[in-house]
């Protein structure tokens, strides 16, 4: 059976539009065999085992959730992933509608690098979360702030009476993590990063930990929900211990060489670095 590439998109993308059809075409005249798939957030990872025997590659047509779930199925099977930008931020992906055929051949060409990038785990008892971006505590749609206890490698961290708490890889310092003022950390560094969700406090900060930190956050009274990359969620009761760390999961992003890098990316998409005006 010849090697395969699966093709992902959003529900909105028609599977049997001219991108869609133009990056098959492409695929099968180089003799893979294609697969194609619609991803909708509720839909868990495992959704693709059956499509990923023999499959090299996950091509992701979307927007940035697009990219995270397909991401999140790619991670386990150890299968690269190529972003297309069909939504409007796409700090995800590098290559836009429209240039997929000539990325695809580059990609077909071993013309690319891939780039690591680090999953975060997230246990709840025996259920087991994944999340490119970000896992979240948070309060949902609850009035009162929260109590939760937190703890760094078995050492007490701090408790926080807040709407939550949020850990983030570095992909995801550029997502949730950055409006609620974190840092922006490079994709290369290895790092995590914990920040409280609106404190009710003058001194708490968003704070840089090592990769390998283990972080564990207990809710000793109140109820929570626990999102991962925005799209999986469980129902925390009193009492409930979650425990996020980056075990070493990981997944790699197709990029070309003369793409944009990350300085031009938040240019591009967060303006960062640009004048105030134009001109001298």
């Amino acid at each position: 059976m010849p090697d395969a590439v699966g093709i992902v998109c959003h529900p909105r993308i028609d599977i049997n539009g001219e991108p869609v059809l133009e990056a098959r075409r492409r695929l099968e005249q180089r003799g893979f065999r294609v697969w194609t798939y619609c991803a909708t957030a509720e839909e868990r990872p495992g959704a693709l085992v059956g499509d990923l025997d023999g499959t090299r590659l996950i091509v992701s047509i979307g927007g940035d959730g697009t990219m995270l779930w397909a991401a999140q199925q790619a991670a386990v099977a150890k299968i690269p992933v190529l972003g297309i930008n069909a939504g409007r931020l796409g700090f995800l992906t590098q290559v836009q509608l429209g240039e997929e055929g000539k990325a695809l051949d580059r990609w077909a060409a071993g013309d690319f690098v891939l780039q690591r990038r680090a999953l975060l785990e997230a246990r709840v008892g025996d259920r087991v979360f994944h999340a490119l971006n970000d896992a979240v505590v948070h309060k949902g749609i609850d009035i009162n702030l929260i109590r939760l206890e937190v703890s760094v490698d078995g050492q007490p961290a701090g408790q926080f009476d807040a709407d939550g708490v949020i850990v983030s890889t570095p992909t995801g310092s550029t997502g949730y993590g950055l409006s609620l003022g974190g840092p922006i950390v490079h994709p290369d560094v290895r790092a995590l990063v914990f920040m409280p969700l609106n404190p009710h406090s003058l001194f708490n900060r968003p704070v840089v930990i090592p990769e390998k930190a283990r972080v564990a956050i207990h809710l000793p009274t109140s109820s929570a929900i626990l999102t991962c990359d925005g799209q999986q969620n469980d129902a925390l009761l009193p009492g409930a211990r979650i425990e996020i760390a980056a075990p070493g999961l990981e997944v790699q992003l197709v990029q070309f060489d003369g793409g944009r890098n990350f300085f031009e990316l938040l240019r591009r998409k967060l303006r960062w670095g640009l004048p105030l005006t134009d001109g001298a």
